[in-house]
């Protein structure tokens, strides 16, 4: 009563079997069949154009099945969309499979009317809580600080020597509270290129507010570095990892937003719940990639990746790191591949970039005339148009609230199986 229909999207390459769950559903008026599809690349093209806030998929079909469509309609539409696995299969071999594709719920044949209808039901009620918590209403007033993400989809790129010299950058600017946060929480090399020896982590945040995280947790396990940043460290040993979750990342991002101007976050090189949360979270995305081939084609996926989240182009700036003059991809061919203009080169400076990390000193504060520092200072200029930090810096001390602006929409860490390295 005054619930508006369920849309339901069936897929089955049987015609008959089609009809009889338009049957079993015809007899709840809660449900609305908006289509049919036969096989899994069916599927994928309708519910893009259909958007139907269920899909019965069944896994065995010819041309594309539905482990397959699942993990393609679950990386794009994981915000409109939910699946429901049919099979004749109860192993738990496919439930796995099911499950790891995103599928959100499973049903095994032959099923009863009551359980297709509770099944679905049960499955859409759970992906409206779950949205709920992704997108979250944010009070009008609540940011102050801008969250720059920083992300490759391959590594050796120099992802976290950039984030590092960003941070140490923007750390320049006087009256101005930088923030350098790691989440590559396995294997994060962000306090060893500062030269730190960090004694509590967000593995500390996670552990000790496992539920509400507060501001005061957060700031005890930050470390003050010598360049005028502050940093939040990945776990001291890989295990601790598994403490951290997205909805520690979303609270903690926030709360430092609400008290520096700049989060610069070095995100883990894959896709799954921690860096969809950073990337959620981000004002900027900084996307880094090199000139070699398997670079190019990751940052190609990537950006494919970013635009089917509903990321607008003006919030992901793309960072070319060139290793030499003699090897990689032609510039105007990478940015031809890509379908994008690079924003800023990032040149091979071997000797300056080594003795920095070897030092754990950012080479903008050691080497602020090389041509590497200077690159760093135009990716400044670029993120933070001129005068507008300077702006937010002012609000800042005198403690005004800025506008946090629609956050776009987040995803559910069902995509965790996807990595680009391969």
């Amino acid at each position: 009563m005054g619930k508006s229909q369920i849309k339901v999207l069936i897929v089955d390459d049987i015609a008959e079997t089609r009809e009889n769950l338009k049957k079993l559903l015809a007899f709840d008026g809660g449900f609305v069949v908006i289509g049919e599809a036969e096989n899994g690349k069916e599927a994928v093209a309708l519910a893009k154009w259909l958007k139907p806030d269920i899909i019965l998929m069944d896994i065995n079909m010819p041309v594309m099945g539905g482990i397959e469509a699942t993990r393609i309609i679950s990386v794009e539409m994981a915000m409109t969309t939910a699946v429901v696995i049919v099979s004749v299969q109860g192993e738990q071999e496919y439930l796995r499979e099911a499950i790891a594709a995103g599928a959100r719920g499973y049903l095994v044949k032959p099923f009863s009317a009551d359980e297709l209808v509770s099944t679905i039901r049960r499955t859409h009620d759970m992906e409206i809580q779950r949205r709920a918590r992704l997108m979250p209403s944010m009070p009008l007033q609540r940011k102050l600080g801008r969250v720059i993400s920083v992300f490759s989809a391959k590594g050796g790129v120099g992802k976290t020597v950039i984030a590092v010299n960003l941070a140490a950058e923007l750390g320049k600017e006087r009256d101005c509270k930088v923030v350098l946060v790691d989440l590559d929480l396995q294997f994060g090399d962000v306090a060893i290129m500062l030269d730190t020896s960090p004694v509590r982590t967000i593995a500390n945040i996670a552990r000790e507010r496992e539920e509400e995280v507060d501001s005061e947790t957060v700031e005890a396990c930050l470390l003050a570095h010598n360049t005028g940043i502050h940093v939040l460290a990945s776990p001291l040993r890989p295990e601790q990892a598994e403490a951290v979750t997205e909805g520690h990342v979303e609270a903690v991002l926030g709360l430092l937003a609400e008290s520096y101007d700049f989060v610069v976050v070095d995100l883990p090189q894959r896709l799954d719940d921690i860096s969809l949360a950073g990337l959620d979270m981000a004002d900027t995305i900084l996307l880094v990639t090199s000139t070699d081939l398997p670079s190019i084609k990751n940052a190609k996926v990537c950006l494919e990746i970013m635009e089917s989240l509903g990321y607008e182009s003006s919030k992901v700036k793309l960072a070319l790191s060139r290793p030499s003059r003699e090897h990689g991809l032609d510039i105007n061919e990478i940015e031809k591949t890509l379908e994008r203009k690079v924003d800023v080169y990032i040149p091979n400076e071997e000797r300056v970039v080594s003795q920095s990390v070897n030092k754990g000193t950012p080479f903008v504060i050691s080497y602020p005339t090389a041509k590497v520092s200077l690159a760093i200072r135009d990716l400044v200029r670029i993120i933070i148009p001129q005068g507008e930090g300077d702006a937010a810096s002012k609000k800042a001390s005198k403690g005004q609230k800025l506008s946090s602006g629609k956050k776009t929409a987040g995803i559910h860490g069902s995509i965790f199986s996807m990595f680009l390295n391969g």
